[in-house]
């Protein structure tokens, strides 16, 4: 597990920058704490790590489902709004798996803890908690050779 304390926006989008260098392609990333933790905030500065401008990225709460083409292809999906019974029509799990296996892409997930079965069992868990107005820690798990390996690069950068 790694973690982290970012105090400003400005800090949140440059470790977003950063962790995005560092993920392998076919990785799944679930983002997860309350109203205004900083999910999307984090997911502008991931974007603009691969290349995206960060004004074109905004939070798929309506649409479920954004793509975006810069180095890698992501999916961005935001599962705040779904319902248990929204989830078969939807075929989430399918496409996040297609994305994956075969785009070889990364795919982010915000409100991933409700509706967690349709990431794959491996996905790289982000929990953002809220500690002061801009202030955020940031705990990070998953397998522990990447979480490794990420706080190597995070702290000899």
């Amino acid at each position: 597990m790694m973690t982290l304390t970012t105090f400003t926006p400005e800090e949140t989008q440059e470790f977003a920058r950063f962790f995005a260098t560092q993920m392998p392609l076919g990785t799944a990333i679930a983002l997860n704490g309350n109203l205004g933790a900083g999910k999307t905030c984090f997911i502008q500065g991931f974007m603009d790590g691969l290349g995206v401008d960060a004004s074109e990225v905004s939070s798929p709460t309506f649409s479920i489902v954004h793509e975006y083409e810069g180095h890698v292809s992501v999916l961005h999906m935001d599962l705040y709004r779904l319902e248990q019974g929204d989830l078969p029509n939807l075929c989430l799990d399918e496409r996040i798996d297609e994305h994956l296996e075969y785009t070889e892409g990364i795919v982010l997930v915000e409100w991933a803890n409700k509706h967690p079965n349709v990431l794959p069992p491996n996905a790289l868990q982000i929990e953002i908690q809220i500690l002061g107005q801009n202030t955020r820690r940031w705990t990070i798990s998953g397998e522990d050779r990447l979480i490794t390996s990420l706080e190597f690069a995070w702290n000899n950068r």
